[in-house]
Order: structure tokens, then C-alpha cells, then sequence
């Protein structure tokens, strides 16, 4: 406690800017004109004006520069003299819906564009993101930054002061605030409101007069009549009789601080302009209350001053994430919001980051050019798509649009440039061991161990040698075992660059293939052997096919392999058998269809709700694609449900009933097994005619655990069943749907069961019986924008966030021995998320690379690779790679490429000690919850 006599209140201007919520980019981009056109003037011209925190991002200053480039200089001026504190993120994104890998990037971007401006904000600004990873103090202290305000979400339970140090798995501390009450607005609502518009803003007498508040325009034609109202003067009021208790209360606000005579006061809002008067208004504050100083600061002074006054043995310690109820301060359920904007996001995380990246690193190594600058390319689209409210769809729909377009070029951008890569690959393998016209399949793996899966997939034969049946070898000749599918011709377009595409005529045979083992991060070739041949004209009697028995399938219900037995049931469930270890699972995989009369943010059943199973309604079950490498059983169910929810007139959440009116919901799973495989497959679609409803994946695991766990951002998150419950034992249900990414987990230490997933954000551990995990697959709401507490913009006639549209789903379940580390989770979801790839080639010679190779191995499947990638300045390649697990993991990173020298780096790539490398490998020795960037060249 300070026993200084004067106290200090530090003022920080400050907006928050999101890059498009309310309104579309365009618009929103046209507010940005304004607001900082108006800035700019104010910072270079009122020396009072200490500084301006611009959110803690850059891209909006990128945006602002996209259409005034005249200006950049001017800000950067700003920047280097401390006016403007800019970064370090590029954009604000949501947290959970995205890869941690994705946040690293984020970083690397924002600081170096905010570099280039004169330097970065190295104070973590994190009031965005709905809930707080648990692995940020790791990540900021990695980078340099030791300091947080953290407004969302933690409880006053976990940290009754407002100062606490946050705590990271592997034991990173931050001396972190969550502010006070109305956080990263404290100083806006309680002072600015009073003085600049005369008004309390939480007494509830905050609306518009006509023609008295101020002047402004509305679109009234048919096509926007619906659009919002917009003020276009400036507000001149100043009513300097409240500044004293305006200030005062202000004060007051961060009573639960732990120091006494030093508190941040933060004056901004959402879209909130810079306020030309706050100068005056904070004199003003001076003048009232002569006990407090009351300055313009920046949060560097801020935690300055608290650094110097505050016993860090004394601060409460806060672990792991933030995540606090109640629900809607949370925005707990936007995860499953337009579910999807996050599949696609996923698609393009998994190519991007877990496919193109690695090959073209590898290959850089070896002396091809690396497409740096188209890489950013993608990278900007994919950045600009995870935004909080852009890649959770709480926008209009025209923004959602928008997003799924950014998506879709950051994912055809890495594909082509995977394709760049796999040419680049073929003109440099020595193919000379094979025959000129011999059929090539190219086996890619990115995965950082050895890998054999069966994997589906077309090969084309010229048409002219009519192959009926074909056989795929390894290199030494050895057979793949194969299975065939469909068989039919095709002409297919090559493209050739000093010509018109050539035609291709081809028999398309579709078949899957038992890889054998490809090597770890690396691929091989294997040639097509035409095995029987087929005279075409003949119509009648064409030779049969020959098999060797083992089918996976039985009957039209029933699959089985070495490890697993899965018997559909006519309801459409199905038990799962584990022959490990004996463990049956009964009824598994069904749906549950409920009301969702809730908002974007936060789920909210009807007041008069109806839960409706799948299995109250027949399915129609059959049998495809059977043999000894893979069976498919296909279950279609068809419900009814009530086609939207009736509110009346009422708008508050909850309000309402299911209709009476029902329609038909269907959906169509797939249910996959692969030889040797320790997973069953589930392709699941969904066609959705219902409005205000959500829609649940049932998986049954008869564990009993107080806990889950699930993948998280560079951790395993363990959460108890339900949320944290008060003093009476009371706790809000949905904080109890909890965030994942590639899988979720129940286990007792002894028997696990595990759902992977690539396209999947929200899950909840019931407090049932039989330990149910419920997946969320999608939620169908209203289009009501939260525009502030009072009022919401609203667009009954645009129905996107209803998803009247058909939804597919990919995930695995996975019964395991032990915790989910001792049962190799996340490596077994690295198979669902990085799939091995395989690219049909032809004859090359004179090509230097052998036809068999591993660029990159990981031998401790407890450790897991998050990025291989070339380094940004450097032509070193980039591996990070991190521990989970409670334990000390060692591990050894092999390099199957001409090395020498290894570093250890932190997160933005500068270089720290140098490690030892021996014959390509380099060892490690990673402590529980640790990351590990290195660069080998």
C-alpha cells in the first residue's frame, strides 16, 4: 500500500475499432476516414494531447493507409514520438475459433507492420476475444511484453482485486488488470457521458431527441429503411457542473485496486472519436478535486507506476484461461455461431499452415524459391478473417459474405502455391529407376512422424491402354494393397503454357489405397501397375472382380477391423465395440434437436423449449463402398421439428415457444471404417429447414469424470463438468458448452474416449449417466445486432444466421487406453487434420532428389508441431512445437535436409542461444506446458 499523500488518476484516450461488426467493411471503412483524419489533427496540433491508444492493433492504420497513403508519414511521425500507440496485434481476433498458431502469426504481422510505422505498444492490450487463452502469459512474455489489461472475461471470485498475475501452464507470469466496472469503458461511461452530453449512461434515460440531440439522416427507401440512423455533426455540449462528481465517480470505479493513489481511467468506447475536449475536461477534473491528479497518460506510464508501487508477492495468482460467466458477458455460444465461417476457416488453417507451408520450407532448404510474398498474401486474407465479430458472423450478412470470400482466396492461394510446390518437387526427383510412360503417384505427408493410412482417391490410365483392374508398388516393387471403387472414362484438360490445353483421354479409376509407410514430414513415390486390361467395344460379361476376402463390412450393419466393432442399431445409433480391451459403448452417435431464442453471443432456450431425438424417428441404413481396406455404412434420418419460434412482440432473450408448425430436418451420416484404423470415421450432413433451433451431436462414453479436456491453444484445457459455482452452489449451464479445436476428451486415467474433429468449436461434458459428450453442429438465430444495451440493429428479412442451408461435418471417435496423452490424442487428430496427399506425375529425368525422403521428424508423440515454415528474414527454416503435457517431454527434431546450424528463437523470430545440432538432429527437453520456436539452417 503507497503512503504517498497526492493521488494520481491517468487518463488514456483510446478507441475500440472494430474492423467491421454493425456495418459492413465499406462503411465501417468510411467511419475510420473520419475518425482518423480527425485524430491525426487533434494529436499534431493540441500539445495537450499526450496520446491515443489505437486498440491494440495496427490493421485499422493499414486500412486507413489503403485509402490516404499520403498520410504515413504523418502517422508514423506520431508513432516514433509516442502519440500513437499502435499494436502489437495486426488484427482483433476471437480467440477460440482459430488456431494458437494463427494468434503467433497475428503477432509476428502487427508488430513488424508497427515497427515499420517507429515501433509496437508493448503493453498487451487484450480487452477483445471472447475469453482469454490460457497460454497468452507464455506468449507475451516470449516476445518481450510483461504487462496485460484483460478485461474479458475474469470473475471478481478469481481475482477480487483488480490486479492479479496471470499464469500460463508452464508457469509465465503477467501482472495483469481487469479495470474496474465497464472495464476498458470506466472512464468513458462515468465521465465522459456527464460532461460531454449531460447524461448518467446507466441510469436508463439514454435515448435520442429528435431534432434536439443533434443532426442526422436515415435511409428511408424500401431497400434500407431498416439500417441505422447516423449522426453527422459533432457533438459541442460541455456541462462542466458535473465534472465533480463525473470525476469522482470515475475514481471510485477502481476501488478494488490494490494500489490506492494510482488508477487507469480508460476514456473510449466502441467507435468512440478522439474527444478534442478531453484536455479540458481533464484540468477540469483537477479544478474539482484537488486530492487527485488527474493527466493524460498512456498504459506504459500506468504500469510504470504500478510496477513501482505494488509487492507482486501479494497479488493474487489467476491460472489458466479466462473465461468467466455469466454467459452473454462471456459471448460464451458465439462458438457455434455460423458454424460455417469456422469450418472453412479450419480447411484453410489445416492446408496453409499443416501442408503448404511445410513442403515449401522444406524445399527452400534444398534451393527452391520460397513464395514469401504470396504467402503474405494468403496470410493478409486469412488475418483480415478472424476479427471477433468477422469469424463469428455477428454482422449483417452481407459482412458474412465478405468473410467467406477473404476464406475462400486465402484457400486458393495455398492450394495453388502447394501445387507451385508439388512442380517444383517434380522437376527435381530422380524418377530415372521407372519407365517412360509409367503412371506416378507422389505420397505426401505432413505429419512429423512416419505415417500409413487408407486414403481414397482417383488415378487416371490413358484410355488407349484400356486397364480394367490396376495394382500400385512401392519403389522396391513391393504391392499396395488397393481397393476398387468405380471405374469410368473421362477427357480431361492438361494445361500447357506455349499451348492450348492437350485432351487427355483417361480411365478414371476410383479406389482406396493402403499408403504403406510414407515418411515423417516427407513423401515417396509409387508406381501404377495395370494389372488386367479390357476390350471396350464389349458390352457383355466383363471380367468379374477377384478379392481376397476380409471384408470390413457385414451385412448392412456391421463393421469391423483388428481394433474395432461397430454395430448399427435401427434407431440409427450404433455400439461400439473396443476389442483392445473389451469395453463396449451402447447407443452411441444420435441428435438432439432444441429452441434457441438467444442472441449471436449467448445461447437461451425458450421459455417453453421442446428437446426432440433423432431416435424417436425411423432411418434408413445401408451398406457402401465395402471391402478389406474400408466399409462405410450410411444412416439417413429424417425429423420433425418445429419450423421457427414464436416471440410475439417481446425481444428479450428466451422469450417464446417452438412452433406448432413442424418441417423436416434431415441428416445423413456416414459412418467410416479403415483397416487397422483406432477410429471410426463420421461424415455427417445436415440440411437445414428450421429457424431459432440448435442441433446437437450426442457420443455417449459411460466414463465417469468430474472433468473434460480439450485442445486448446498450445495446451490441453481440463475443465470441470460444470461451470464455477458461487457461494450457494450456483452456476450458469452455459458456461458449461466449453471452446475446443481438434479434439475433446473424457477420460478416468484408466479408459478414455475421444471426439476428433476438423470443423468443430464447441462441446459440453453432460452431467448424465453415461458421460455424454454433446457436440455442437450448428445454432440458427435471429439477426439482431447488440448495437448497445437499450437498442439492437435488426434484419428479420435476412436470414444467413438462420443456416437454411446445408451444413457437412468430418470428425472421428476415438476410444483410447489411459489419459488422453498416455492414448496419443493429439496425434490421432493429426490424422483427421493433416491428411497425407497424393498427386498423380509422370516421368522426369535428369531431376537430383531420390524418390523416398523425410524433410522433417519429431520422435516423441507427445510433443506436437504447430508450424514448419521458412523464417522471415532469414533462409533458415522455422519449427515450433510445444508440450501439453504435465511432464517433462524429451524429444528429438530430425532435419532430413543439408543443415548445420540450430537456434533457439522466441515467437517473433529473434534469434537466442545457439543449440547443438548432430547429424541433422537436434535435441530437446521441454518442460510441461512449454513452447519451443528453433530455426535450423
Amino acid at each position: 500500500m503507497s503512503t504517498r499523500q497526492k493521488k494520481t488518476a491517468l487518463v488514456v484516450a483510446h478507441t475500440h475499432w472494430d474492423r467491421e461488426w454493425r456495418y459492413p467493411i465499406w462503411k465501417t471503412r468510411s467511419l475510420l476516414l473520419e475518425f482518423m483524419d480527425w485524430l491525426i489533427d487533434i494529436l499534431e496540433n493540441d500539445p495537450e494531447y499526450e496520446s491515443f491508444l489505437m486498440d491494440g492493433q495496427t490493421v485499422c492504420l493499414d486500412d486507413y493507409l489503403e485509402i490516404r497513403p499520403e498520410n504515413r508519414d504523418r502517422i508514423a511521425a506520431l508513432v516514433k514520438a509516442g502519440k500513437l500507440a499502435v499494436g502489437p496485434w495486426y488484427t482483433l481476433p476471437d480467440l477460440f475459433p482459430i488456431a494458437g498458431e494463427c494468434l503467433v502469426r497475428n503477432l509476428q504481422t502487427g508488430i513488424r507492420f508497427a515497427e515499420e510505422l517507429g515501433g509496437y505498444n508493448p503493453i498487451a492490450y487484450h480487452t477483445f476475444g471472447w475469453g482469454q487463452t490460457a497460454q497468452f502469459p507464455q506468449i507475451y512474455r516470449d516476445i518481450g511484453i510483461e504487462h496485460a489489461v484483460a478485461a474479458k472475461k475474469v470473475s471478481e471470485e478469481r481475482a477480487p482485486n483488480c490486479e492479479f498475475m496471470w499464469t500460463a501452464p508452464d508457469g509465465s507470469e503477467l501482472l495483469t488488470s481487469r479495470l474496474g466496472h465497464f472495464t476498458r469503458q470506466n472512464g468513458y461511461f462515468y465521465l465522459h457521458f456527464p460532461v460531454r452530453l449531460n447524461n448518467i449512461y446507466d441510469n436508463n434515460v439514454y435515448s435520442w431527441d429528435w431534432g434536439k440531440t443533434g443532426v442526422a439522416y436515415h435511409r428511408a427507401d424500401e431497400e434500407n429503411f431498416q439500417n441505422d440512423y447516423f449522426r453527422v455533426d459533432h457533438e459541442d455540449g460541455y456541462f462542466k457542473e458535473n465534472v465533480k462528481d463525473a470525476a469522482q465517480r470515475t475514481w471510485d470505479n477502481m476501488d478494488k485496486t490494490l494500489i490506492d493513489d494510482w488508477r487507469l481511467l480508460m476514456c473510449g468506447c466502441d467507435f468512440s472519436t478522439p474527444n478534442p475536449y478531453l484536455p479540458k475536461m481533464v484540468a477540469d477534473c483537477n479544478e474539482a478535486l484537488p486530492d487527485i491528479e488527474f493527466r493524460m497518460s498512456s498504459l506504459q506510464e500506468y504500469f510504470a507506476g504500478v510496477d513501482e508501487r505494488i509487492d507482486r508477492s501479494t497479488v493474487p495468482v489467476v491460472h489458466g484461461e479466462l473465461r468467466d460467466g455469466e454467459p452473454c458477458g462471456a459471448s460464451a455460444n458465439a462458438l457455434a455461431t455460423r458454424i460455417h465461417i469456422k469450418q472453412l476457416n479450419k480447411k484453410v488453417e489445416n492446408s496453409l499452415m499443416r501442408r503448404t507451408e511445410p513442403l515449401a520450407a522444406g524445399l527452400s532448404l534444398l534451393g527452391e524459391t520460397y513464395p514469401q510474398r504470396f504467402l503474405q498474401k494468403g496470410w493478409n486474407y486469412l488475418l483480415k478473417s478472424h476479427p471477433h465479430d468477422s469469424i463469428n458472423g455477428v454482422t449483417q450478412d452481407k459482412t458474412v459474405d465478405d468473410n467467406m470470400y477473404r476464406l475462400n482466396q486465402a484457400l486458393e492461394i495455398s492450394e495453388t502455391i502447394y501445387e507451385d510446390m508439388l512442380a517444383s518437387l517434380l522437376k527435381r526427383l530422380d524418377l530415372s529407376a521407372f519407365g517412360q510412360t509409367d503412371t506416378l503417384l507422389l505420397l505426401h505427408n505432413p505429419q512429423p512422424r512416419p505415417v500409413r493410412e487408407v486414403i481414397k482417391m482417383g488415378v487416371d490410365t490413358p484410355r488407349s491402354e484400356s486397364v480394367w483392374t490396376l495394382g500400385i508398388a512401392d519403389a522396391d516393387g513391393s504391392p499396395l494393397a488397393i481397393q476398387e471403387i468405380t471405374r469410368d472414362e473421362h477427357k480431361q484438360p492438361v494445361h500447357d503454357i506455349e499451348a492450348r490445353p492437350w485432351p487427355y483421354y483417361v480411365d478414371r479409376h476410383q479406389l482406396y489405397l493402403d499408403t504403406g509407410e510414407i515418411p515423417a514430414g516427407g513423401y515417396k513415390v509409387v508406381k501404377v501397375v495395370n494389372q488386367e486390361t479390357y476390350w471396350r467395344e464389349e458390352e457383355w460379361w466383363p471380367s468379374m472382380r477377384k478379392h481376397t476376402g476380409g471384408f470390413i463390412g457385414q451385412g448392412a450393419t456391421q463393421l469391423e477391423n483388428e481394433f474395432l466393432k461397430v454395430e448399427v442399431n435401427t434407431d440409427g445409433t450404433f455400439n461400439l465395440t473396443d476389442k483392445q480391451n473389451g469395453r463396449v459403448i451402447e447407443n452411441m452417435h444420435h441428435f438432439e434437436d432444441e429452441g434457441d431464442t438467444g442472441d449471436y453471443w449467448a445461447y437461451y432456450a425458450p421459455y417453453r423449449n421442446q428437446i426432440i431425438t433423432n431416435r424417436g424417428f425411423g432411418s434408413r441404413i445401408w451398406m457402401e463402398d465395402n471391402g478389406p481396406l474400408s466399409a462405410t455404412i450410411g444412416i439417413e434420418t429424417v425429423m420433425k421439428v418445429p419450423a421457427h419460434a414464436e416471440y410475439g412482440n417481446v425481444k428479450v432473450q428466451g422469450f417464446g415457444k417452438r412452433s406448432e408448425r413442424l418441417v423436416d430436418l434431415k441428416i445423413v451420416s456416414r459412418i467410416t471404417l479403415n483397416k487397422d484404423s483406432k477410429h471410426v470415421k463420421v461424415k455427417t450432413s445436415i440440411d437445414n429447414t428450421a429457424k431459432d433451433h440448435r442441433v446437437r451431436l450426442m457420443i455417449p462414453t459411460d466414463i465417469k469424470t468430474d472433468f473434460s479436456d480439450a485442445a486448446g491453444h498450445f495446451t490441453v484445457d481440463r475443465r470441470g463438468i460444470v461451470h464455477d459455482k458461487d457461494e450457494n452452489g450456483e452456476f450458469f449451464p452455459e458456461m458449461a458448452l466449453r471452446p475446443m479445436s481438434v479434439f475433446c476428451d473424457a477420460n478416468d486415467g484408466a479408459n478414455g474416449l475421444a471426439v476428433l474433429n476438423n470443423c468443430l468449436t464447441e462441446f459440453q461434458l453432460l452431467e448424465d449417466d453415461r458421460g455424454t459428450l454433446a457436440l455442437t453442429l450448428l445454432r440458427a438465430i435471429r439477426n439482431r445486432i447488440c448495437t448497445e444495451s437499450r437498442v439492437s440493429s435488426e434484419f428479420p428479412e435476412a436470414l444467413g444466421s438462420q443456416m437454411l442451408q446445408t451444413v457437412d461435418y468430418e470428425y472421428a471417435i476415438y476410444p483410447h487406453a489411459g489419459n488422453w496423452d498416455e492414448g496419443k490424442v493429439y496425434a490421432e487428430a493429426d490424422k483427421l487434420n493433416s491428411k497425407p496427399a497424393v498427386t498423380q506425375i509422370s516421368m522426369n529425368r535428369g531431376g537430383e532428389l531420390p524418390t523416398v525422403a523425410s524433410h522433417y521428424a519429431i520422435d516423441n508423440e507427445s510433443l506436437v508441431l504447430s508450424s514448419v515454415k521458412k523464417a522471415e528474414d532469414r533462409e533458415g527454416m522455422v519449427l515450433r512445437l510445444f508440450n501439453p503435457t504435465d511432464e517433462i517431454q524429451e524429444g528429438k527434431v530430425s532435419i532430413g535436409l543439408p543443415v548445420s546450424r540450430a537456434w533457439k528463437l522466441n515467437l517473433i523470430e529473434k534469434r537466442g542461444e545457439e543449440l547443438s545440432i548432430e547429424d541433422g538432429s537436434v535435441s530437446l527437453s521441454l518442460e510441461k506446458g512449454k513452447i519451443a520456436t528453433i530455426e535450423v539452417e
